[in-house]
């Protein structure tokens, strides 16, 4: 088989990864490929794993070299491809490639013509997988686009989630900088310039591993901080020369002081004399090579921080990063009269003058319950970052999703400086998705900003109906609190087992007659539409448990950090005579079905929701004595304790089950410490479904702890404890100097005992060298990112 790709390991002590990356290479879907696997003098086992790999796949060749770093290995590695094979890419050896990412990218560059293929990159830890911060720009895939029409391109600075044309490549004659760290960045900024276009995928094509005393993480290495001001020094005079415009060049160098070098202005407390004097003396000749008014696109803080760098005044710019590791990045003192503020720093004449919106708002939603009038009422605080609290909050607003129409909502200024009530009725606002917002401010700074949950993994949605078929829904969209008004053309309201088929039934509104009923699996290869008996205003239509249950023709291998999926979520929808597609509500009292491993119930914004899990899920839930007895039904075959794991990742406690038939019942075991706790059963997560978790948070309080049952993260069962005196989980809330972000919320009060959650009907939801660590990390790593009717249901966000 003639390859296409040719793929270049560089390696260098990497043994306890290197077997997990070259696997994920060789069972890529593309299989035309040639691996050259650069072994750059590794001391450790890394060579014989090479070695055995090239031996049992035909596709591997090892080369072995002299230790002479990554940049060294890797353009050994391309001398050692085939010239002729069409397309190139690179491989850092303690990552891993997503199984079909070379499939994906080479479709596109063979549809497109573009020069080389861009894609979206997971950022591995021993904590799982993350969205890379570099990359959280990228929302959808762009075809033959271009750094000069694109320029967020400019954070796309690493060569290991990228297939060039070979062709391309060698023209330009690319070759890494041997002997420097941070070697990816003056090869693939002007590979981005001197490309026709480019092709960038939205979807992830590879898993960047970041570990303990990798090279990215050094922050306080005298040769890497010289080595990342060299590299952006270099490429800030190729974007001087002919191939950018003086607004990109800009663009860049705003970059380097707002993001690369940001990382090592951080380390300069921790630093010695050597460190700093290389900082200070380098960053200073990278900004007096730059157009010196680049400081002015920068935030307040950032410009007071760069012209202490300029001027040489390291004591006072150290007095800035102390108060800032004190009282959070970003904070800062507020001066002078309202209409000409300055920020400042304790001990430091250096002050910036504010500008328009360099005193946001935070408004941050507490709680929210149904009424039984069918309105909505939300609890939460407004306050201007860095300003004393006061009475901020001034008028609610709801703003049409992707529109211009505006309603203005209900608000009363709460007792507290800062809090406020905001009521929302659903039957006076148009059908379709309001997002939410308050007006704040105080004299001459008013503000409007987004209603935003106090934890984003709380964030839980909020059903109620509002009759014939109507519903409001509370949700969060990209974080911000939304409601939508809508009708439905059917809900289901009951399930049962007909042989080997599930029988769902419910009700149509608004002479709704759907033709289908029709599901998908979430991989998108296998659809099924079911027939829909309709009677007047009711309807039932029967799924084979086989086709939900047939397993998948290919479960591709994931990292081992990252926990596999214990769920398939099948997407339902109605097919109406028009051809069109809705989803299907659930009844909000829906109790969960369990018929083997299918189970049906209604998902957290009240739509029917099919799955195949083995997972236990919780259907009764009470506090006794300090204990969480909890019961449920559970489609797995284990024999396992029930664990609660702390969320730092380290102590683990343990309780016995009892299982009858499907049905599990345990005594959660009480946390050891303070903080979040999350339930296992038999190495998966314990569910706490739609009806159930409307009823949550559960409380308990006695003299040592307060203990609260929810959910996070969507349905996963979680205990948060606090001691009585009450610390937080994960310690105090910042304060004194304005809202912080994601700050956890205070316990919360009316622990009661016992406490019981059942279902209940309507219920509302609530010289470093190739490898691992190597080099090319740091080119990325530094800096942040460029209810029943009648009665109500609250949830606690």
């Amino acid at each position: 088989m003639k390859p296409r790709l040719s793929v270049v390991v560089p390696i260098f002590n990497v043994e306890e990864y290197l077997e997990e990356c070259l696997r994920s290479i060789a069972e890529q879907t593309v299989r035309d490929l040639e691996v050259v696997l650069v072994d750059d003098g590794s001391t450790d086992l890394s060579g014989v794993i090479a070695e055995k790999f090239a031996a049992a796949d035909p596709r591997f060749r090892y080369v072995k070299q002299e230790n002479a770093g990554l940049s060294a290995a890797r353009n050994a590695g391309v001398r050692h491809t085939s010239g002729s094979v069409p397309y190139l890419t690179f491989v850092d050896s303690d990552d891993i490639v997503v199984h079909d990412a070379y499939e994906r990218m080479l479709a596109s560059l063979e549809t497109t013509g573009s020069d080389f293929a861009t894609g979206n990159v997971w950022r591995l830890d021993g904590r799982g997988r993350h969205q890379a911060w570099q990359y959280k720009w990228l929302g959808a895939s762009r075809e033959r686009t271009h750094i000069t029409r694109d320029p967020q391109l400019l954070a796309d600075r690493v060569a290991w989630n990228k297939v060039f044309r070979r062709d391309f490549w060698d023209r330009h004659q690319f070759a890494f900088p041997e002997g420097k760290l941070y070697e990816d960045t003056p090869v693939m900024i002007p590979a981005h310039y001197r490309a026709e276009t480019v092709d960038v995928l939205a979807g992830h094509v590879y898993y960047w591993r970041v570990r303990e005393g990798s090279i990215t993480q050094r922050r306080t290495d005298v040769k890497g901080v010289r080595d990342r001001i060299d590299v952006c020094a270099e490429v800030s005079r190729f974007l001087g020369g002919e191939r950018a415009s003086a607004a990109e060049k800009r663009v860049y160098d705003v970059s380097c002081l707002r993001d690369d070098f940001v990382y090592f202005l951080e380390g300069l407390p921790m630093g010695g004399p050597e460190y700093r004097e290389a900082f200070m003396a380098g960053a200073a000749d990278f900004m007096g090579a730059a157009d010196p008014t680049i400081v002015d696109d920068l935030s307040a803080d950032l410009r007071i921080k760069w012209r202490l760098v300029r001027e040489g005044r390291l004591q006072e710019l150290l007095d800035v990063l102390v108060f800032e590791q004190e009282h959070g990045k970003g904070t800062f003192e507020v001066r002078g009269l309202p209409w000409l503020r300055r920020a400042a720093f304790p001990g430091v004449a250096a002050t910036e003058r504010l500008r328009s919106g360099e005193l946001p708002v935070a408004v941050r939603l507490l709680g929210a319950e149904w009424q039984p009038d069918g309105r909505l009422r939300l609890r939460g605080t407004a306050a201007i970052r860095n300003l004393p609290a006061g009475r901020t909050p001034k008028l609610g607003m709801a703003r049409e999703a992707g529109g211009r129409k505006m309603r203005r909502l209900r608000l009363r200024k709460g007792g507290a400086p800062g809090s406020f009530e905001m009521t929302v009725d659903p039957l006076a606002l148009p059908v379709g998705e309001w997002l939410l917002g308050v007006v704040a401010g105080r004299r001459e700074v008013v503000r409007r900003a987004a209603v935003r949950p106090l934890e984003a993994s709380a964030a839980q949605p909020l059903v109620k109906e509002l009759g014939h078929g109507w519903r409001g829904l509370l949700d969060f969209r990209e974080g911000r609190a939304s409601v939508t008004v809508r009708q439905c053309a059917a809900r289901v309201d009951g399930h049962r087992l007909d042989g080997d088929r599930l029988e769902l039934t419910g009700q149509l509104f608004s002479g709704a007659r759907p033709t289908a009923l029709r599901i998908q699996h979430p991989s998108g290869e296998r659809e099924f539409s079911y027939h829909v008996d309709g009677a007047a205003d009711t309807f039932s239509t029967r799924i084979p448990l086989r086709h939900l249950t047939a397993p998948p023709t290919h479960t591709p291998r994931l990292p081992k950090e990252v926990e596999p999926p214990h769920t398939t979520h099948w997407r339902v929808r109605l097919v109406l005579p028009d051809g069109t597609e809705q989803p299907v509500a659930a009844a909000l009292g829906l109790a969960p079905g369990r018929y083997d491993d299918v189970c049906a119930t209604a998902d957290a914004a009240g739509d029917l929701r099919l799955e195949v899990t083995r997972q236990a899920i919780v259907d009764v839930l009470r506090w006794e004595r300090g204990e969480l007895r909890l019961s449920g039904t559970y489609g797995g075959d284990g024999e396992g304790d029930l664990e609660l794991r702390a969320e730092d990742g380290g102590e683990v406690t343990h309780a016995a089950v009892t299982r009858d038939g499907g049905r599990f019942t345990a005594k959660a075991p009480a946390p050891t410490a303070p903080g979040r706790w999350h339930a296992y059963l038999d190495g998966m997560p314990v569910r706490a479904l739609t009806p159930v978790g409307a009823a949550l948070p559960a409380e308990h309080t006695d003299e040592t702890w307060e203990l609260t049952a929810d959910r996070r993260h969507g349905d996963r069962l979680v205990i948060d404890a606090a001691n009585t005196a009450g610390t937080p989980p994960g310690g105090t809330t910042p304060s004194g100097h304005g809202p912080v972000e994601q700050q956890t919320p205070a316990p919360r009060d009316g622990g009661t005992e016992p406490s019981t959650v059942t279902p209940a009907p309507q219920a509302a939801v609530p010289t470093p060298t190739a490898g691992a660590g190597s080099a090319s990390r740091a080119a990325s790593e530094p800096g942040p990112g460029p209810g029943a009717p009648g009665s109500p249901t609250s949830v606690q966000p």
